[in-house]
């Protein structure tokens, strides 16, 4: 039987929550689920095609499927007991926006629709079913607020204009458009999800979202006078691995980066209030500015 499920709070939903400690999620073969999720995003995509709208639907008279127009982006986490899994999360963007992306570290005001794949016993096909929308926006926070697939497919976007209107109430325009599709356990893994009443995403269930990405907010979560954005020393795809002193918390979280006792923001780790400390002083003149240098307090 086909699922038709209640609508319902979008934060509910896009947030990341956690599920009762359970022994099975330990048993649970992530590896397998992850081949087998890609396996059926790839045949949605290969079936369907984005219409004038920009609206995924099914082909039947040659059209375009999708899968020859998406990006992928390969991500390897681990999940349970140090194993590492390998996804691929794939995106198209529909319009470009005009103005810049948020980093991992930094919060996004987006709208979407959110469904999920599953397969239709009625038409025994893979189908998309909607479980949350959100029209007017509201403020993801990239880093850890959300699931996996929009802390790593939201960066690929471009904010648009905020647009204040006279009688004071606002608009965007010309914002990043498109669609992220995601394995399962880039979503919610095998975590069912409920309104409390009805179970409103299956476990293992891949996901897409149709993304309008308004605008975005730098952040400096450890408030050093250095945006998050740029604490990604070795310029990799993880925030979390830049750990300067060792101590167990990542730079971007870290408010004396090289452990010297001397909080970061009075290393002058910033001198022209730009947010980027590319201009930080460097007393000892070894390339290392001092608010990384342990040498230098």
């Amino acid at each position: 039987m086909k699922y038709k499920f209640l609508l319902i709070i979008a934060i509910l939903f896009i947030y990341a929550s956690s599920c009762d400690d359970d022994d099975s999620l330990d048993l649970f073969d992530h590896v397998k689920q992850a081949e087998m999720d890609n396996d059926s995003l790839v045949k949605y995509m290969q079936s369907h095609f984005l219409d004038a709208n920009d609206i995924l639907q099914e082909i039947t008279n040659n059209e375009t499927p999708v899968y020859s127009q998406v990006s992928i982006k390969e991500i390897s986490l681990e999940i349970v007991d140090g194993t590492e899994i390998d996804f691929k999360l794939y995106y198209i963007l529909t319009e470009e926006g005009i103005n810049e992306s948020p980093t991992q570290v930094d919060l996004a005001n987006v709208s979407y629709k959110g469904e999920y794949l599953g397969y239709s016993t009625d038409t025994e096909q893979l189908e998309l079913t909607e479980f949350d929308h959100n029209n007017f926006g509201f403020w993801a926070d990239l880093n850890g607020g959300v699931i996996k697939g929009w802390t790593y497919g939201v960066p690929f976007f471009k904010s648009g204009n905020y647009v204040q209107l006279p009688d004071e109430t606002f608009e965007y325009s010309e914002m990043g458009k498109g669609i992220i599709f995601m394995p399962s356990g880039l979503g919610y893994a095998n975590n069912t999800k409920s309104d409390g009443v009805h179970i409103t995403i299956p476990g293992n269930s891949p996901l897409i979202f149709y993304i309008e990405l308004n605008r975005i907010f730098r952040k400096d979560h450890d408030e050093d006078t250095i945006l998050s954005m740029f604490e990604n020393i070795d310029g990799d795809d993880d925030f979390r691995n830049d750990d300067t002193d060792e101590d167990g918390s990542p730079n971007f979280l870290d408010n004396d980066d090289d452990g010297d006792g001397t909080l970061t923001k009075d290393e002058n780790p910033d001198p022209n209030g730009d947010g980027n400390p590319e201009d930080a002083l460097d007393t000892d003149g070894d390339t290392i500015p001092d608010y990384l240098d342990p040498d230098n307090s």
